[in-house]
């Protein structure tokens, strides 16, 4: 899927650590194989996290999503919003779905990822917009447009059943992913909450299990052409 070279690949994401949750594996396995990949996260900013206790700031946000990143071996990345982590449904969703609309015109993707939509408005407010972006177009470029998941979509309202299912094999970089992810510092719960380090590698576990791999990430298809 990711090993020509010649994909360019984005991935939209309503914060930071989400890009981690559910494409780690793909973005570092994508930058191997020298393809373009641009991250794109829509929304960081100060707010207080129950695990914390106390602020995050948004500029520890976006260090700790260039830390990530960097890792897996991106360095294209931006943020749309400085100050608006839990307040994206305050925003226009015509602001938002133009801004992405910029973004895919000059990008020019031939792959699109975007966010499985969860309990967190955050998250339903930009499935919503990009699925508006992302709408047919003439000469349209993009081959595939997936939806990635997270483990909190435990907690989701509204199922996706009649969607194709695709899955990448990330056993041989399972360990990169859990080591992004754990460069967002902010971010890191107990053993038992579900995007715990060991609940994450959990997941991919269980993904695997589905099709036979050790590790694996699982994406939902909206749409793909060759």
């Amino acid at each position: 899927m990711i090993t020509s070279g010649t994909e360019r690949i984005l991935i939209i994401a309503p914060h930071a650590d989400d890009e981690i949750l559910g494409c780690g594996g793909l973005i570092e396995k994508a930058c191997r194989f020298n393809n373009h990949v641009k991250v794109i996260v829509v929304a960081v900013g100060d707010i207080t996290h129950p695990h914390k206790g106390a602020v995050v700031t948004g500029h520890t946000r976006k260090k700790e999503l260039q830390e990530a990143l960097a890792y897996l071996g991106c360095t294209d990345f931006d943020v749309l919003y400085d100050d608006k982590d839990s307040l994206l449904d305050t925003v226009p969703k015509s602001e938002i779905i133009q801004k992405l609309d910029t973004i895919l015109d000059g990008f020019r993707p031939t792959m699109v990822f975007i966010p499985l939509p969860s309990y967190h408005q955050d998250h339903i407010v930009l499935f919503e917009a990009s699925f508006a972006a992302l709408r047919p177009k003439p000469n349209q470029f993009i081959k595939l447009i997936a939806m990635y998941e997270y483990p909190l979509i435990t907690w989701q309202y509204q199922k996706f059943w009649n969607t194709g299912e695709l899955y990448l094999d990330i056993t041989d970089t399972m360990q990169k992913k859990l080591n992004s992810f754990l460069k967002h510092k902010s971010q890191i719960r107990p053993k038992e909450h579900l995007i715990s380090p060991e609940n994450v590698v959990k997941w991919a576990e269980m993904r695997g299990m589905e099709v036979g791999m050790k590790y694996a990430e699982k994406f939902y298809i909206l749409r793909s052409h060759m």
